[in-house]
């Protein structure tokens, strides 16, 4: 029986569906390097471990989350324990082999637990200061093994910018490297980089987006209808729950733009109502259960996440604005126009005009409606109309914010 998966990773049998959409990442793995796009809660991790354990291509993938390094030497460290915890034969036939930084560290590498190697590499170097000529050994020992290594690097934009508040003057040095490290000439190396904070409007915010543009974008979509039909069915139907047909449509129309994660919640609510009364499911009980449920408590920390993210990773002048603009958006029927979310944003920096000019003013709102765009809160309509992306955030915002 397939199990909820509130939150966590997707694995193995719990894994639902993004096979092409995979075979796709591979196939562009094989040229290029790629840069995985998508929102939090979409299920860009449990692509990542799938791939990790499902790998193609003859390549060994390792798997790194770097969400809490701020710092170069950090990464590279982090990065040499991830092989040997991903790729131990790898590491152990030809890092521990030909390189003599590592064989200077230890004897045996076989004797050490993971944790004692992380500890003992710490304190073999100077990483802080060293972190380039490290990375360039590390770099090329993999390109002369001529080993097909792919590294999987979640979270990357919250390492830029937690380094940017602990280490800011190494940054944009750390960038140029990782983009040179990538450029290189006949490499088997590729990186699959993604996060959940969108890494273009990050790096836009230190005017240094061209560091990324080698990267293929590829956009983790959301489930298709047919894909919510086949989970929603194989999730009741193994339960024993019953249901009538048009409940999944019902489903659909409520939340919108179908996030794994919410769709999981509201499946896994509607079981409970079930085991509880004893009803079958209907369009009016999956009403209920969305209304009291979603849009109650049960939901109310993973929509919370939304709105505390604007304060976290948007610039202290853009804040105000993308809250009021999504404020507004969250009271409309079908969404506003862009005129219409012009003149908010105006309106709430009308206060700063006098320090910034209409060229500047322009600027921030065509970088402010990216950001909100392509960290998946808005999206425009067919009407030319600007509405949130996931009808369940539109009215969680509505009920609390407006």
């Amino acid at each position: 029986m397939i199990d909820f998966v509130i939150g966590g990773i997707a694995l193995n049998d719990d894994f639902f569906f993004r096979r092409e959409f995979i075979d796709d990442l591979w196939d562009s793995l094989r040229k290029d390097h790629v840069l995985l796009v998508a929102p939090r809660r979409m299920g860009k991790t449990s692509v990542m471990y799938y791939m990790l354990h499902n790998p193609q291509n003859n390549m060994l993938p390792v798997h790194l989350n770097v969400e809490h390094i701020n710092n170069p030497g950090d990464f590279f460290l982090h990065l040499i324990d991830a092989i040997k915890e991903h790729q131990q034969d790898f590491f152990n036939s030809t890092l521990t082999k030909t390189w003599k930084f590592l064989k200077q560290v230890y004897d045996s590498v076989d004797n050490l637990s993971l944790y004692e190697f992380k500890v003992t590499l710490r304190k073999s170097d100077d990483w802080n200061r060293n972190w380039k000529q490290r990375g360039d050994e590390l770099i090329k020992i993999i390109e002369k093994s001529g080993k097909p290594l792919m590294f999987i690097i979640d979270e990357l934009p919250d390492m830029i910018i937690e380094m940017q508040k602990e280490h800011a003057d190494q940054v944009i040095p750390f960038l140029h490297y990782f983009r040179n490290i990538r450029q290189k000439k006949s490499t088997k190396i590729r990186w699959l980089v993604g996060g959940s904070v969108n890494i273009r409007g990050t790096l836009e915010q230190i005017g240094q987006i061209k560091l990324i543009n080698d990267f293929k974008i590829e956009i983790l979509p959301p489930f298709t209808h047919g894909e919510v039909e086949e989970f929603v069915e194989k999730m009741l139907t193994e339960r024993k729950v019953q249901f009538s047909e048009d409940i999944i449509l019902k489903m659909q129309s409520l939340l919108g733009t179908p996030i794994p994660i919410f769709l999981q919640m509201f499946t896994q609510e509607l079981y409970r109502y079930w085991r509880k009364t004893g009803n079958s499911l209907t369009p009016e009980i999956a009403n209920t259960v969305f209304n009291e449920s979603l849009l109650g408590e049960v939901a109310r920390d993973k929509l919370q996440h939304n709105r505390n993210r604007i304060e976290l990773y948007y610039p202290e002048d853009q804040r105000g604005p993308a809250v009021k603009i999504l404020t507004e958006i969250s009271k409309s029927e079908h969404g506003i126009s862009k005129d219409k979310i012009s003149q908010l944003y105006y309106q709430v920096r009308e206060s700063r005009l006098t320090e910034y000019s209409e060229a500047q003013l322009m600027k921030g709102f065509d970088q402010l409606l990216y950001f909100l765009e392509t960290d998946f809160y808005i999206e425009e309509n067919p009407d030319r109309l600007f509405d949130f992306s996931s009808r369940l955030l539109k009215l969680w915002w509505r009920k609390n914010y407006a």
